[in-house]
């Protein structure tokens, strides 16, 4: 029982916890109850909001700004971000508050960072990365060990070095989750609630604006994410309010970054281990995360209900909601269902959706040495490290679909899938053509999507499609009918033709997938 206890107070400010209540995961529905035809109806006519171009980012931990792969003379990266069109990167994540800002890297670093440490080389190099790909760049500075003053001094080298691509700053990594911490005036362990952290945020504020006053800061970064047990859930989203709340309340601003986290689950077993448990600990959860799972309509409510809330609470404070460090299953994924062609499919879904409901960006987070995690881009041997030989894993391929949505104005539309699980997404983009996606995300459906655009000058379409041999797939992902090449190359090689008949296009789907229609 008190292990139980421990892991649930863990759970509640970070990502997971330990009641005894069995995990509810919808199924993929009988194929007896499978509709033939899926009908898709975008109105044309009724543009919204549009999709930043650099709505993509990928976050990374800040201890890999030390890594020889962020230069851009080196490698597949530049290729890799380049076929994903104008996007951020993001370095911060648990390692910020683990790593040292060392300026002078001949000096010993202090005996709290293990030698993980971050120097000025390093920034030259990420600056020149972003110059290269045209990606900005969000940089974490180290809160846990509390430093405002060399905190300034490392954005002001970074603005020397990372230069206009240097897009903000952030203090910390989820300070939600350190339930414990120093007080810089007295030096004893206090509580690190909503307010103590105000204040440390508003220090190191002080500082940094002291060091350069043009230099944006956002936050909180606080962590936020769900297991997969709807009682449980639902305390774990509350139980981010009033962070979110403290911190428009001193320093929301207009047009400011509000950065939240989230994945919808995580891997229990790894976390239980973390905090002393036995793995077994993840059966009073409900069990570990599966393929199913994350596909199904149950994970898709639960992330829109998260999604808008965040969004009203921004909109609030007049601020841009980000995901600042999202992805499918926490704790560094699971293999075989983060690094599936499942998690690719979810991939689509979720960015999208955060799209349509009002986030400003979504930096997927990648664990770069882990292929076998829900990482979009790795290594896959110690070879690869070597010579900067990045893997595109599946999920990579569900992004790149969704980066040909970015500058888009999103179109409503409406999906008549009976108890079919396909959503769909469209953009008008600013020559005028409309690109339709549709994500199937259900193994018994087999038939046909028929998509009507009202309003739509095109009739004819491409067709191009996201395909595997199935959701379990590690391998063979393809985008257009091409993968990536072993330089970071990405070509398309296979674009299907659709006429319009009276405005409908009809596609043929026969397993999980997705497919791109874009009209001309």
């Amino acid at each position: 029982m008190k292990r139980s206890t421990r892991i649930c107070r863990t759970t509640i400010l970070g990502l997971c916890a330990a009641l005894p209540v069995s995990m509810t995961l919808a199924t993929t529905s009988a194929a007896a109850d499978a509709p033939v035809t899926v009908t898709v109806r975008v109105d044309a006519n009724a543009p919204g909001r549009v999709i930043p171009r650099n709505f993509l980012g990928l976050s990374f931990e800040a201890n890999q700004l030390h890594s020889p792969w962020t230069d851009p003379s080196k490698g597949n990266v530049s290729a890799l971000l380049h076929n994903l069109g104008d996007g951020n990167l993001r370095f911060s994540a648990n390692q910020v508050d683990n790593s040292a800002w060392m300026p002078d890297p001949a000096k010993p670093a202090p005996a709290w960072a293990k030698g993980q440490i971050i120097t000025p080389d390093d920034l030259t190099r990420v600056g020149d990365l972003a110059k290269s790909t045209g990606w900005s760049i969000d940089l974490g500075v180290n809160l846990k060990h509390f430093d405002p003053a060399s905190a300034a001094n490392q954005v002001a080298a970074a603005q020397q070095r990372i230069g206009n691509s240097l897009r903000s700053i952030q203090i910390g990594n989820e300070p939600n989750v350190y339930l414990v911490s120093n007080d810089p005036k007295t030096g004893l362990p206090r509580p690190y609630t909503p307010q103590a952290y105000v204040s440390d945020a508003r220090a190191y504020r002080q500082a940094i604006h002291a060091a350069d006053p043009t230099v944006p800061v956002a936050g909180p970064d606080t962590a936020g994410g769900a297991v997969g047990n709807p009682q449980i859930d639902s305390v774990l989203q509350n139980a981010v309010t009033p962070w979110l709340d403290a911190y428009t309340a001193a320093f929301g601003s207009k047009g400011g970054f509000l950065n939240q986290h989230y994945y919808p689950y995580v891997n229990t077993e790894r976390l239980a281990q973390r905090v002393g448990s036995s793995s077994g600990s993840a059966d009073l959860v409900g069990g570990m995360p599966t393929i199913s799972g994350l596909l199904s309509r149950a994970t898709a409510d639960k992330q829109t209900t998260f999604i808008r809330s965040l969004v009203a609470t921004a909109d609030r404070a007049g601020m841009q909601p980000r995901l600042s460090e999202t992805n499918s299953i926490a704790a560094e994924g699971l293999p075989g269902v983060t690094n599936s062609f499942g998690g690719a499919l979810w991939t689509v879904d979720y960015l999208l959706t955060a799209a349509r409901e009002g986030i400003a960006g979504a930096d997927l987070h990648t664990q770069i040495d882990d292929c076998g995690s829900y990482s979009l881009i790795c290594f896959p041997d110690t070879a690869a490290q070597r010579t900067g030989a990045l893997q595109a894993n599946p999920n990579y391929y569900g992004a790149l679909l969704v980066s040909r949505l970015a500058g888009g104005a999103i179109l409503p539309v409406t999906v008549q899938s009976g108890k079919a699980n396909v959503t769909a997404f469209a953009v008008r983009m600013p020559d005028g053509t409309v690109k339709v996606a549709v994500d199937d995300k259900d193994r018994a459906f087999h038939g046909t999507v028929d998509v009507e655009i009202v309003g739509g000058n095109g009739r004819s379409a491409s067709v191009e499609r996201l395909t595997a041999a199935a959701p379990e797939a590690t391998t063979g992902t393809e985008f257009a009918g091409a993968t990536v090449g072993a330089d970071g190359s990405f070509t398309p090689r296979s674009s299907e033709q659709a006429t319009a008949t009276d405005g409908h296009y009809r596609l043929n789907v026969g397993a999980p997938s997705a497919v791109l229609l874009s009209t001309h």
